[in-house]
């Protein structure tokens, strides 16, 4: 082979192998296809239904997302994330419908049915090989990554703001163990006993802190606990209960209108259940208050 086939040779094999990388990172920069086709935030309503629990059902009002089943409530805004995530989910493998048995991967009846808008996803088993999830929307049986997320279960619990309070709602009563708190129509609030504890000041604190108390997690709450009972009056004539279910090793309220327990820091007790402790005065320097050396005769 002389010396210009040779040449010609290396560059067709050149430009082969630039072509094919070319094409792989083409292939890999590519748009994958995606479960539903819905964009994350193009999800505006979901409802996750399991054959033995009551369906959950939420919906997004502008960027906020509110529990509408089974029972009212704020949404955690960071686990609602999880719904448009399931949205976008990328396809791993779609499966040829002829010739699977629908029973024997787990989608007939499926495990669990959730709703993203209009559409129906059913969930069937976990393949083996790959941990990825068997799911039906409409004819079609695709696998995905699987979703683990707690949201996607049979309780509600984890899907509830962890805020107490939602930042525009304004606290305007406070019955907590052996006080009571009422600000009147002028502004100004009240303690009853009205003790030398209660000042302007340390009634502002208590209350702001009950506004801004946030749970580290949330969990189902059971049987209703006996326990303290402390009641929030809102503006506008709403009121929030709660039971003190524990103290120790986290400071625990149990929001029976939610039947969900909000799990605190135990540091919180004192501070949400007690008016703060005045701050003493400042010290008088002690040469101030030392006696004066008495004049010589």
């Amino acid at each position: 082979m002389n010396r210009n086939t040779l040449n010609l040779v290396l560059a067709v094999l050149v430009a082969g192998l630039a072509g094919g990388a070319w094409y792989a990172q083409k292939q890999k920069n590519a748009p994958k296809p995606t479960l539903t086709g819905l964009a994350a935030d193009g999800v505006s309503s979901a409802s996750v239904a399991w054959p033995d629990a009551p369906e959950i059902k939420l919906t997004r009002q502008g960027s906020e997302w509110r529990l509408t089943a089974p029972v009212p409530a704020r949404v955690d805004r960071f686990e609602a994330l999880n719904f448009g995530n399931l949205a976008s989910a990328e396809i791993k493998q779609t499966l040829t419908p002829e010739g699977l048995d629908l029973k024997q991967i787990g989608l007939a009846p499926p495990e669990r049915v959730i709703t993203l808008n209009d559409q129906r996803i059913e969930f069937g088993n976990v393949d083996p090989i790959e941990s990825r999830r068997y799911v039906k929307l409409g004819e079609k049986v695709m696998l995905i990554d699987d979703p683990v997320s707690a949201v996607f279960d049979r309780d509600y619990h984890d899907l509830v703001a962890k805020e107490l309070f939602a930042t525009g709602e304004e606290i305007v009563g406070l019955e907590l163990p052996g006080l009571s708190l009422s600000k009147s129509a002028e502004g100004a609030w009240s303690a009853q006993p009205a003790t030398a504890a209660a000042t302007p000041e340390a009634i502002a604190q208590l209350v702001e802190r009950w506004k801004i108390a946030n749970a580290m997690w949330t969990e189902a709450g059971g049987e209703p606990p006996k326990g303290e009972q402390v009641r929030v009056l809102l503006k506008g004539g709403e009121a929030r209960e709660f039971v003190v279910a524990g103290r120790d090793p986290q400071f625990s309220l149990y929001a029976p209108a939610l039947k969900v327990r909000f799990q605190l820091s135990k540091a919180l007790a004192d501070e949400l259940l007690k008016l703060p402790e005045p701050v003493p005065s400042p010290a008088t320097p002690a040469a101030a208050t030392a006696p004066r050396p008495s004049a010589p005769n």
